[in-house]
This record gives C-alpha cells, sequence and structure tokens, in this order.
C-alpha cells in the first residue's frame, strides 16, 4: 500500500498565505497581491452586476412580450365580440358566416391585420337620410 508523502506545515494553504504556499515562493510582494484581489474583486462584482443586468432585461422583456399578447389577444376577442353582435344579413353582407368569425378574424390577424375600433362613439347617423317631415310631405300634395 502506497502512503501519501508528509506535507509541511508551510506548504498549506492558511488564510495568511496564498493558495499553494508561502508568499515567498509566489514572487509577490504585499501590495502586488493586493492589487491583483482588489482587481479580481472588480472583475466578480463586474460580472455580478452584468449577470443582474442581464437578468432584469430578461424578466423586462418577458413582461413586455406577456403583456402585448394579451393585449392582441383582447384585441381579437373584442373583435370577434362586435362580428357576434352583428345580424346575419351584415355578416352575409360581409361575405362571412357566424361559424367562420373565429377563423376570419385569427387569419386577418396572422396576415398582419390588426383590428381598429373608433374609440369615440359617433350618434348613430340614419341610413335614410330623407327623414325631415318636410321630404315627406313633398311628394304628396
Amino acid at each position: 500500500m502506497m502512503t501519501q508523502p508528509i506535507t509541511i506545515f508551510k506548504d498549506l494553504t492558511s488564510e495568511t498565505a496564498p493558495a499553494g504556499g508561502n508568499v515567498a515562493k509566489s514572487g509577490f510582494n504585499h501590495d502586488d497581491r493586493r492589487a491583483l484581489e482588489l482587481h479580481a474583486r472588480y472583475a466578480r462584482s463586474e460580472m455580478l452586476a452584468n449577470v443582474v443586468t442581464d437578468a432584469i432585461l430578461w424578466v423586462a422583456g418577458f413582461y413586455q412580450r406577456a403583456a402585448s399578447a394579451l393585449k392582441a389577444n383582447f384585441k381579437l376577442r373584442a373583435a370577434e365580440a362586435q362580428l357576434f353582435r352583428m345580424s346575419d344579413r351584415e355578416l352575409a353582407d360581409l361575405g362571412l358566416c357566424r361559424a367562420d368569425i373565429p377563423f376570419a378574424v385569427r387569419e386577418a390577424a396572422s396576415e398582419g391585420i390588426a383590428p381598429e375600433f373608433d374609440t369615440a362613439a359617433a350618434p348613430a347617423v340614419a341610413a335614410n337620410r330623407n327623414s325631415s317631415p318636410a321630404i315627406f310631405w313633398a311628394g304628396r300634395a
């Protein structure tokens, strides 16, 4: 059986000696070692700052993508609801039936056509503009 060689205490690492042995063996004086440790600390803190910044940006991007997907879904559902509120005759004028509404809305969205809604509700205007009594009675006299 082979045994390990006995190591001398001065070759072991401790808090007072650098890794691998005595300070005199490494060729660094105390100021050089201190500067090297300080540089390593700055490098570690810079790496950690970059990792944290990348993580924050990833979470922010994920939130932004999720919010935009949710908004797009709400717009598509509102467009479907608007089409479902139309009568069968109005849908036939558009070339749709009730079963085609979800497919037509999703297909238009996949082609890049976003539904647009009027934000200000204008008063309803009658299609027949001959609603004044004077025009009504003009042809009857």
